[in-house]
């Protein structure tokens, strides 16, 4: 039997290599096209801009979005968040629980970091708008940071639900 550090790591690893591997592979299904979740994503977003429009850009996996006929920012595969999602659900798998427990907790990860992805979306946009000189910084740095931090808050909630350690203090 492996020790329960190494059983950790191996099941972290190898359902992540497999989410991204799947999530490959769904990419490759779409281009050069934005895929369905990325132009959900934009479109979800489009309806908080009372004044906004999606525009395709061909032969590119990407929309670009424009606020009063002015391009602000490109919607790829990667602002969708699924990655950061990933990577929760890689979590989850290998810190071992009751399926019971995933039934309602995966779903509701999930919710709260699409959400909290379409907010990054928003904000990101006010930011290009009005602190264009700010954008690579929230862009590149900052909104990356509070994603992960996001998810990292529901590994900590996990742990914590399925521990067999309980303090006592």
């Amino acid at each position: 039997m492996l020790p329960p550090a190494i059983k950790f790591v191996l099941l972290f690893l190898g359902s992540y290599l497999l989410m991204q591997l799947a999530y490959t592979g769904y990419l490759w299904m779409y281009d050069p096209m934005v895929d369905p979740l990325t132009l959900y994503t934009a479109k979800l977003l489009q309806v908080l801009f009372s004044n906004s429009s999606l525009v395709d850009v061909p032969g590119a996996s990407k929309v670009q979005f424009l606020l009063d006929g002015k391009a602000m920012v490109n919607i790829k595969e990667g602002c969708n968040g699924l990655s950061v999602g990933i990577a929760l659900l890689a979590f989850l798998i290998a810190f071992t629980a009751k399926a019971k427990k995933y039934l309602v907790f995966v779903p509701v990860c999930l919710l709260i970091l699409f959400v909290s992805n379409i907010i990054r979306l928003y904000v990101l946009v006010r930011i290009r708008q009005s602190y264009p000189e700010h954008f690579v910084l929230f862009h590149e740095y900052v909104f990356p940071i509070i994603l992960y931090a996001v998810a990292f808050v529901m590994m900590v909630l996990w742990v914590r639900k399925n521990t067999l350690l309980k303090n006592e203090i």
